[in-house]
């Protein structure tokens, strides 16, 4: 059983006898995650905060940029927002309290124009290379890609 397995299955034994042998806390999957991301997206706060003592790095990133705290803020896991929330960027806090705060959680609501959402991008895009963080610009000219090529 890997890390991984250990996680989704939230099994805190399997876990913590793992990382007690001296496995690493931060590999990454296929996907682009480490543990710690999938137990904070998972909503297993034991398990965040097992693999946060054993050294798991609460701020790598996945392909898109997002920390362990974005994601568990996304899927509305506040316990793990707790854990993990002294160790975000003001960026990544301001991010995991507009998620928690709509309670929208997962994706945008459907709900949303779809201009309504390229602006709101746009803008954060805009504002965060004003103040020098290229990361933001970066997530949105590839989510505009994606949306590009996803279109027939």
């Amino acid at each position: 059983m890997s890390l991984f397995d250990a996680v989704l299955a939230n099994d805190s034994k399997s876990l913590s006898a793992q990382l007690a042998a001296g496995a690493d806390p931060n590999p990454f999957d296929d996907e682009g995650l480490t543990p710690l991301m999938v137990a904070a997206r998972e909503g297993h706060s034991d398990l965040v905060a097992l693999l946060l003592e054993a050294g798991g790095d609460p701020i790598l990133t996945n392909a898109l940029g997002e920390t362990a705290l974005v994601l568990a803020a996304t899927y509305g896991n506040s316990e793990s927002v707790r854990l993990l929330w002294d160790s975000g960027s003001q960026a990544d806090q301001d991010m995991a309290r507009a998620h928690m705060a709509t309670g929208r959680t997962g994706t945008l609501a459907p709900t949303q124009p779809e201009g309504f959402r390229h602006k709101l991008a746009s803008a954060s895009a805009y504002v965060a290379g004003k103040l020098g963080d290229d990361g933001p610009a970066a997530r949105l000219e590839r989510a505009l890609r994606s949306q590009k090529q996803r279109k027939p």
